[in-house]
C-alpha cells in the first residue's frame, strides 16, 4: 500500500514537472497559454514607447493618428493604409461629405487596401464622401466615444456606428489582456450600469507618466474588469498545473496537440498553411462561441443597448441621422 502511493506521488510530482515545462516552451511563441507571469506581464519598453508615439490616446485607448500610414499582413500580402490630417482614412473620393463612420477594424476594413473598402464604394455608389474613423479592436464603447469628440462636417447627414457581434464582450473589458490574452498595451475606457444608468470609467493609464504607473493600473482593473476572474484566472496555468489542466481539459489538450503539431511540422519545413493557424483559429471560434454566450446575460444586453442609444442621442443632437451597423465575421456566421 505504501509503496502504491510512494509511486502514485512521484507520479504526480512527475507529471506536473513535465506540464510547467511543456507549458512553458509552448507559452513563448504563444500568448494565449498564460501563467502566473501573466498576472504582472513584462513591458518591453522599446515596444511601449513605439505604441505610446504610434498608437497611444490617452482617451480612447488607441487610434489611428491623423498623417500617419502603416502596413499589415492582409490574407493574399501585405496591405497598405494611410490616414488623412483629421484621422480618417484615405478616400480619394472627392465631393461633400455626407456620411460619416465609426467603429472596429470591419469599418476600418483592416483586410483591404484604402480604395477597396466599403466607404470608398458607397461614396461611388452616392456620389459623396464617406469618412472613416474605424479603429481596429474597437468596442461599440470606444467608437461612441470618438464620434462624441470627433468634429464632423457640416454637411454630415447620417453618421454609421459598425461593430462585429464579439463587441459585446469588449464592452464590458478594462484592460484586453483579460480578454485577450497578451494584448497588454490595450487599457481603455469602460462604461458600466449603476441604477441602470452609464458610468463611464476613464483609461487607466490616461495621466501616464511611464512604466512605473502600469502596476496601479493592474490592480484597479483587476477590481473592475469581469474578465480578470471569468476568463484570465479560469484559463490561467498556476500551481499545481496539473489541476488547471484537468480543469480546462478540453481547451488545453486541443492547443497542447495543435501547437505540437505546428512544431513538428515546421522541424521537418513542412509548409501547410492549416497546420500554422489551427492554434489561433481555436482560440478565434473559442471567443466567438464566448461572445455568443454573453448574450444570455442581460447586464451585458442592457449595457450594450444603453451605449447605442446613448449614439443615437447624439447623432440627433448634433443633427445626424444614426445608423447601427451589426457586421458579423465568417465564424459568427459559421457556428449560428
Amino acid at each position: 500500500m505504501i509503496f502504491i502511493v510512494s509511486i502514485s506521488f512521484f507520479a504526480l510530482i512527475a507529471s506536473e514537472v513535465v506540464l510547467q515545462a511543456v507549458v512553458r516552451y509552448f507559452r513563448k511563441d504563444f500568448q494565449w497559454l498564460i501563467t502566473e507571469k501573466d498576472e504582472y506581464p513584462e513591458f518591453d519598453k522599446d515596444a511601449f514607447i513605439k505604441f505610446i508615439q504610434s498608437s497611444y490616446d490617452k482617451e480612447l485607448g488607441w487610434v489611428r493618428k491623423p498623417n500617419t500610414n502603416g502596413i499589415e499582413r492582409g490574407k493574399y500580402g501585405n496591405i497598405t493604409y494611410c490616414i488623412d490630417d483629421v484621422g480618417s482614412r484615405k478616400n480619394t473620393i472627392t465631393g461633400e461629405t455626407s456620411i460619416v463612420t465609426f467603429g472596429d477594424s470591419y469599418t476600418f476594413c483592416r483586410q483591404v487596401e484604402d480604395s477597396q473598402t466599403w466607404q470608398v464604394y458607397l461614396s461611388k455608389e452616392l456620389g459623396s464622401k464617406v469618412l472613416n474613423f474605424g479603429v481596429g479592436n474597437y468596442g461599440a464603447d470606444q467608437a461612441l466615444l470618438y464620434y462624441q469628440r470627433q468634429a464632423t462636417p457640416t454637411t454630415t447627414k447620417v453618421v454609421i456606428l459598425g461593430f462585429v457581434p464579439e463587441t459585446i464582450c469588449r464592452i464590458q473589458s478594462y484592460w484586453k489582456h483579460y480578454l485577450e490574452f497578451g494584448n497588454i498595451f490595450a487599457f481603455k475606457p469602460m462604461f458600466t450600469l449603476e441604477n441602470g444608468e452609464l458610468t463611464l470609467h476613464k483609461n487607466l493609464i490616461g495621466n501616464l507618466d511611464g512604466l512605473s504607473d502600469i502596476d496601479e493600473a493592474i490592480k484597479c482593473a483587476k477590481n473592475k474588469d469581469l474578465f480578470y476572474k471569468s476568463k484570465f484566472r479560469h484559463f490561467q496555468f498556476r500551481f499545481p498545473y496539473l489541476l488547471r489542466y484537468l480543469l480546462n481539459f478540453q481547451r488545453h489538450s486541443v492547443l497542447f496537440y495543435f501547437l505540437a503539431r505546428k512544431k513538428i511540422f515546421s522541424a521537418f519545413r513542412i509548409k501547410n498553411s492549416n497546420v500554422e493557424n489551427a492554434p489561433f483559429s481555436k482560440i478565434m471560434l473559442d471567443n466567438i462561441k464566448h461572445s455568443h454566450d454573453m448574450y444570455g446575460s442581460s447586464y451585458a444586453c442592457n449595457l450594450l443597448e444603453k451605449i447605442l442609444v446613448k449614439f443615437c442621442d447624439e447623432a440627433y443632437r448634433r443633427g445626424h441621422k444614426p445608423l447601427v451597423l451589426v457586421m458579423p465575421q465568417l465564424i459568427d456566421i459559421k457556428i449560428i
